[in-house]
């Protein structure tokens, strides 16, 4: 029997969370064909290291070997903002995703978070698809990347239809 670990990264994580994060954006590049443009290929170790001390990371462990990743911070107004959602490119669409989501939202509930947002491909419908099942939806489509995206919403309370998430992660983008 396979088991199943969820839990905060540490320090010792950061190698194999490198590893994962690009081998599951590398086939994001193919996909949407800018390779370029994909920030998650171009991180460093330190990188990684900086955004286990400074956000929420989580990963996921399968009989002790790294099975997929997921990092968040906390935004103003109780806003999480997700990125570096990877699993291993031979675990996916097995359902385990969807385990180390449902981590990350038990997570913000606990910190108060009401909605966790997050960008991916349009053009990936399986992602897109996939984050559809987990309890997201389109709120937008931006175009503010070389391709465009997806910006998708998991409102935990209820939240009021119109309110500015854009606003409010754009402000994180232009302080990171």
């Amino acid at each position: 029997m396979e088991q199943i670990l969820l839990r905060r990264a540490e320090d010792s994580d950061a190698p194999a969370i490198l590893d994962i994060t690009k081998a599951a954006f590398d086939e994001y590049a193919r996909q949407v064909r800018k390779r370029e443009s994909i920030q998650a290929l171009y991180e460093t170790l330190e990188d990684v290291r900086q955004d286990i001390h400074e956000k929420n990371v989580f990963v996921m462990r399968i009989d002790g070997q790294l099975a997929g990743s997921v990092r968040y911070e906390v935004l103003t107004d109780g806003i999480a903002y997700l990125s570096r959602f990877a699993m291993a490119p031979d675990l996916q669409n097995l359902g385990l995703g969807g385990l180390l989501l449902e981590k990350v939202k038990i997570d913000c509930l606990d910190h108060g978070v009401r909605a966790i947002t997050l960008h991916t491909a349009s053009r990936m419908r399986s992602s897109v698809a996939f984050y559809l099942k987990n309890g997201y939806y389109i709120h937008s489509i931006s175009q503010d990347s070389d391709y465009i995206r997806a910006f998708m919403v998991n409102e935990l309370v209820e939240m009021d239809e119109m309110f500015d998430y854009e606003s409010v992660v754009a402000r994180r983008v232009h302080h990171s």
